[in-house]
């Protein structure tokens, strides 16, 4: 392997990429289905306080977990092609600094989506609350690569000799 730079730093970067685009693209479908109730709820929100909070509640949950996937999608990307362009101090606190963005919306979301139950015969909103949760499980695994590339980054490097 003489002349070969292995960068395992880049390579679960790749990885937390393609993890984050799958949680963009559950996080879509389940916005969209949601939306399909949006007059409903708006109408019994001018009603009811408890459902005005549920409905902004539900909009700021899929909001935190949409920007949570799209920031670990941009800083995964990032630090897997273009890391050379920021200093080294930087690049050690890029993944522990994702990790908590992903963990405080994850947190977000999990609190209020893990009591909603399904509604019978409303298959579009329980269809937003599995994707839902398959989201907060794809932020879960993101965490854990936060985790890893904070490791693989801070004892290995990005590179040969980037301690030097």
């Amino acid at each position: 392997m003489a002349g070969i730079a292995v960068n395992y730093a880049e390579i679960l970067h790749i990885g937390q990429a393609t993890l984050a685009g799958y949680g963009i693209y559950v996080s879509w479908i389940s916005i969209t289905n949601l939306r399909q109730y949006e007059e409903k709820s708006e109408k019994a929100a001018k009603w009811s306080n408890e459902a005005a909070r549920q409905l902004h509640t539900t909009r700021t949950t899929q909001a935190a977990g949409m920007v949570a996937a799209v920031l670990n999608l941009g800083a995964s990307l990032f630090l897997a092609t273009s890391w050379h362009l920021i200093p080294r101090k930087y690049r050690i606190l890029a993944s522990p600094a994702m990790l908590l963005v992903t963990l405080l919306a994850r947190g977000y979301m999990y609190n209020f989506w893990t009591e909603k139950a399904k509604v019978p015969m409303v298959d579009g909103y329980n269809e937003a609350i599995d994707k839902t949760k398959y989201l907060i499980v794809t932020l879960q695994y993101l965490e854990y690569s936060w985790v890893l590339t904070s490791l693989v980054a801070g004892v290995l490097g990005y590179r040969r000799n980037d301690w030097s």
